[in-house]
């Protein structure tokens, strides 16, 4: 298996915590896996991408144009990391909006949503969830990147296991975080799986 998986979002939603359950949950399962962080301007708010790459790969940064699935904490962050992948690539998106500190210096104005769903689901198989409004509802909007990886498992594009991915939440969080970032993955996961019937009934 050789897979390569891009994460993309803003600093403080938690992209590298969900880099390092993937690339962890993977080599529970014998996988060999290369991981890589870029931060752009480095205080919460700048840009964060994080690459996975699993199966044998001797570099850990993706070419462009070899990115397999894109998971996106933020919609402007998951469309400029879209550059970098390959064609037919699959996306999942969380849909919450977070302003990058890189547009509002440049005091630009936030694309619309529904134009930047558009865009992405006219060159790439799409996916989108309010991720942060499932965490928020459990009581901790931080367990919006957990909810997302749940949603992700649940379309079957990520090559991990579930319960490789519970087994490194247990180890990665404890006490409440604990509790309500695995109902997190659970309700991500649900609503993945519908989403895959949902298109398989089209």
């Amino acid at each position: 298996m050789r897979t390569n998986i891009l994460l993309a979002g803003v600093g403080g939603q938690g992209v590298i915590t969900l880099g390092m359950i993937i690339s962890q949950a993977a080599m529970e399962q014998g996988e060999k896996v290369l991981m890589s962080e870029i931060h752009g301007l480095a205080q919460r708010g700048g840009s964060v991408t994080v690459d996975v790459r699993i199966g044998d790969f001797h570099a850990p940064i993706i070419p462009d144009g070899e990115v397999d699935i894109t998971i996106g904490m933020e919609p402007l962050e998951t469309k400029r990391a879209l550059a970098r992948a390959s064609m037919g690539s699959r996306v999942v998106m969380s849909t919450e909006k977070m302003v990058p500190v890189s547009l509002s210096i440049r005091h630009e104005e936030y694309p619309d949503l529904q134009d930047i769903v558009s865009s992405i689901s006219g060159n790439f198989r799409l996916r989108t969830i309010d991720a942060v409004s499932i965490a928020e509802n459990l009581g901790n909007y931080k367990a919006a990147n957990i909810a997302l990886l749940g949603f992700a498992l649940g379309t079957g594009w990520l090559p991990i296991s579930v319960d490789s991915v519970r087994r490194q939440i247990e180890k990665t969080f404890s006490k409440k975080a604990l509790e309500i970032n695995m109902k997190a993955l659970e309700e991500g996961l649900e609503r993945g799986r519908s989403a895959q019937v949902e298109t398989m009934e089209h």
